[in-house]
């Protein structure tokens, strides 16, 4: 889908119900006199898209190239290598790193399942919490 801005567009399309975040993408000139190169922000849960539209709108006119709003789903950031970067960082890491991101995700997780008032979000994070072994089951 094509939004038309006064002199510019916003290229995006409706994400499909297993689609888990967006991505927006700016093409910006580039390092090297006359070329261009693209600039991602960071990856957003898909309950953000509609505001990733709505920024993209409200920032089209000031840009000199269309702003894309890109839904992904799980298949789509692993057929694409998207998580590549990340993997190799975790990898990277030592024994005490990957125990504190342990810990961070089981806090979140946690907190979510506290906080959130959506069954379906709570269940997700009871999920994550049930394969990183942290509930009791019999």
């Amino acid at each position: 889908m094509r939004i038309q801005t006064t002199r510019n567009v916003v290229i995006t399309e409706q994400p499909e119900p297993e689609d888990v975040f967006v991505r927006v993408s700016l093409m910006v000139p580039g390092d090297e006199p006359g070329t261009r190169t693209v600039r991602h922000l960071p990856y957003e849960p898909v309950s953000q898209y509609q505001a990733a539209v709505d920024w993209a709108v409200s920032m089209a006119d000031q840009m000199a190239y269309p702003i894309h709003v890109v839904p992904l789903s799980h298949n789509d950031i692993l057929r694409t290598g998207r998580w590549t970067p990340f993997r190799d960082f975790i990898a990277g890491m030592n024994d005490q790193e990957r125990g504190e991101l342990r810990r961070m995700i089981v806090t979140t997780a946690a907190e979510v399942m506290r906080d959130c008032d959506d069954p379906e979000i709570r269940a997700d994070m009871f999920d994550v919490l049930r394969k990183l072994k942290v509930t009791y089951e019999s």
